[in-house]
């Protein structure tokens, strides 16, 4: 009778155990004892305003947690899931310092264009700086430079007149993937283009 009675209460005391565990976690937050810590966000996704997806993103995996009515196909879609476990996982943890640095490398060039336009009225290689921008073709009128990033030609710069001269740049599709990173990139479509097409930057 006695072994019974310590068997009945061997299960809670195992569980009120686990109960100051976690009470002890809940006031240190870190990891350690049976505790590992993994950084994960939470992330909502609005289509036209309404909710659509609740999923959770950490270091290895997409989890979709909910979805609206309107969006439970795409919840379930197995391409859609590669897609975010493959391609949208991959750009999510990729480190933006340098094209940071290579959009404010590229944002100098087109100033040092202006600067340059507004002091002589024309263009020519005078108006080449930086080591990364090499001419196509270029005379007093305009022409086409190009931006490279990792020695690759990725983006173009066309200096043209037009009543005022104009600038306007434009990503160059190649198989380098840092070029595709930046092209790609959100900062630089809107340096690039807005919703009516090519930003022309006047040069006067």
């Amino acid at each position: 009778m006695k072994f019974l009675v310590i068997f009945c209460f061997l299960p809670l005391m195992l569980l009120a155990n686990v109960y100051e565990e976690f009470s002890d976690f809940a006031y240190e937050k870190r990891a350690g004892g049976n505790f590992n810590l993994s950084e994960v966000r939470l992330v909502d996704y609005y289509k036209n305003k309404k909710f659509c997806l609740q999923m959770i993103v950490s270091s290895k995996e997409v989890s979709i947690l909910k979805s609206s009515l309107e969006c439970e196909k795409l919840a379930k879609d197995k391409s859609f899931l590669e897609f975010l476990n493959r391609d949208f996982l991959n750009l999510y943890h990729k480190d933006i310092n340098a094209l940071k640095k290579e959009l404010e490398a590229l944002k100098k060039v087109m100033r040092d264009i202006m600067v340059h336009y507004k002091l002589w009225l024309k263009f020519d290689e005078n108006m080449i700086k930086e080591p990364n921008l090499s001419i196509l073709n270029l005379n007093q009128d305009g022409g086409t430079l190009l931006y490279k990033i990792n020695n690759q030609a990725c983006v173009g710069i066309e200096l043209f007149k037009e009543e005022k001269a104009k600038m306007k740049i434009y990503g160059i599709e190649n198989l380098d993937k840092e070029c595709k990173f930046f092209i790609s990139s959100p900062a630089f479509k809107e340096l690039s283009y807005s919703e009516s097409g090519f930003r022309l930057y006047v040069l006067e």
